[in-house]
């Protein structure tokens, strides 16, 4: 399944707003893009209001990778419900719930704002028709994992063993909609920032900042975050891939920041690459003449 088709198969859960909406064919009346003309045969000569339609606007960017826009419209007639009485549900179903793809890392909405607007009906254009336009910040979780000895790798590994029940994006998979609940919640770590320290005849000593993300319900997400914090702190180092220690240096955790666009916590790394010994090739050895 696209984004696409699992936006719409969650505004299309009968335990959500889709119950409230107007009817096109055997479905809910929830559309990609673009709505049917009202005299479309769909319709049936039935109410169309209420009704969503969405859009995905996809692009780039260098933080966080690919990301985008979902743009949803609540439309609705004089006849039927506000959509005031809609879009709070609409929000609470499509926020703080993470997505997987086929194919593509999971990606997970942040709700923006919502607008209110009017316009007239195609079939009759005497009906008033009213709505609110919301709008939701995608944000994707690509995977971090690079090569060995890998930081990312090894934190992962070091979260899972630390919170068995937890999910990490990267190491777990996920389910096609996934919510962070107070005893399994979501971890996502990316490697912010990588360069060279200093280098010796044995080891090229390399700093790099590790950013961390933390999804759990707002009641218990300062809990959590917490609690790594003093296990990091406490161990001081992670083990990586080659047994190698990945030392940590800094730890800054801001409970205040933006679990899905900044993270709230911060690692400060130091790692070593070790120096092989060089491999002579036996046709560049020197050899006695015959």
């Amino acid at each position: 399944m696209t984004l696409e088709d699992l936006i719409y198969t969650r505004l299309s859960d009968p335990d959500g707003p889709a119950a409230k909406l107007a009817r096109y064919g055997e479905a809910p009346a929830i559309f990609y893009q673009a709505a049917p003309e009202d005299t479309a045969a769909g319709w049936d000569g039935k109410r169309q209001y209420p009704r969503i339609d969405y859009t995905v606007d996809m692009q780039a960017n260098p933080e966080r990778q690919s990301c985008g826009v979902l743009t949803l419209n609540i439309w609705c007639s004089e006849q039927c419900a506000p959509p005031e009485d809609l879009e709070p549900e609409v929000r609470a179903m499509m926020r703080e719930v993470f997505m997987q793809p086929d194919e593509s890392p999971p990606y997970s909405l942040a709700w923006v704002r919502s607008d209110a607007f009017e316009g007239r009906s195609q079939a009759n254009p005497a009906t008033l028709v009213n709505g609110i336009t919301v709008l939701f910040d995608l944000f994707a979780f690509p995977v971090q994992e690079t090569t060995d000895p890998d930081p990312i790798l090894a934190i992962n590994e070091y979260v899972k063993q630390w919170a068995p029940d937890a999910l990490v994006i990267g190491k777990d998979t996920l389910e096609r909609f996934q919510i962070a609940t107070t005893d399994q919640p979501i971890f996502y770590f990316r490697l912010a920032s990588l360069q060279l320290q200093r280098e010796t005849n044995t080891v090229a000593w390399m700093d790099g900042m590790i950013a961390g993300y933390i999804y759990a319900p707002e009641e218990t997400r300062l809990k959590w975050l917490k609690a790594l914090v003093d296990v990091l702190s406490l161990d001081g180092e992670v083990t990586m891939l080659d047994t190698s220690p990945m030392f940590l240096r800094g730890i800054k955790a801001d409970s205040a920041a933006d679990p899905l666009t900044v993270g709230q916590l911060r690692l400060q790394i130091r790692f070593g690459l070790l120096r092989r010994p060089k491999y002579a090739h036996t046709l560049m050895k020197d050899h006695k003449a015959i």
